[in-house]
C-alpha cells in the first residue's frame, strides 16, 4: 500500500508517519505545500491520500487531486466543520472521500486507511443525505 500524507511538517507529522507505517507495513510519502502535492501526485499513484485540509492551500490540494483523479481515495482529517466538497453527499456519492475530526487517535486513521473502501464517512447519513 502506498499513502500520501499532506500536512504541516514537523515532529507530529513524522510521528504520525512512523506509527502508520509500522501499523500498516506501507510506504508513505509526505507533502506540506501545494507545489509538493503537484509533484508527488503526478510522480506516483496512491492507494489513499490523507490530508489536513486546514493547512495553507489545503483546499487547493484537494481540488487538484480531485481534478486529476475524481476517484482518488481521500481521508480528510480536519477540525473544520464543513466538507471539502460543496455538498456532503457528493463526497460519498461521487468521490471516495471520508472525513475524521482532528484531533483523532492514530488508531482511527490506521483503521480508516486500512479498510478505506469498507467504511462510509462517519459524518454522512445516507438516509437523510445530511451530515
Amino acid at each position: 500500500m502506498k499513502i500520501l500524507i499532506i500536512d504541516r511538517s514537523g515532529f507530529q507529522l513524522q510521528t504520525r508517519k512512523m506509527l502508520i507505517e509500522e501499523a500498516l507495513k506501507c510506504e508513505i510519502d509526505i507533502a506540506s505545500k501545494l507545489s509538493e502535492v503537484f509533484i508527488m501526485f503526478h510522480k506516483d499513484e496512491y492507494d489513499v491520500v490523507v490530508i489536513d485540509n486546514t493547512i495553507e492551500n489545503g483546499q487547493e490540494c484537494v481540488n487538484h487531486i480531485l481534478e486529476t483523479d475524481p476517484h482518488q481515495s481521500l481521508l480528510v482529517v480536519s477540525d473544520a466543520i464543513h466538507c471539502v466538497i460543496n455538498r456532503c453527499g457528493d463526497c460519498v456519492n461521487n468521490h471516495h472521500i471520508r472525513r475524521l475530526f482532528n484531533p483523532t487517535p492514530i488508531k482511527n486513521i490506521v483503521r480508516m486507511v486500512d479498510g478505506f473502501q469498507s467504511y462510509a464517512c462517519d459524518h454522512y447519513d445516507e438516509e437523510t443525505n445530511k451530515i
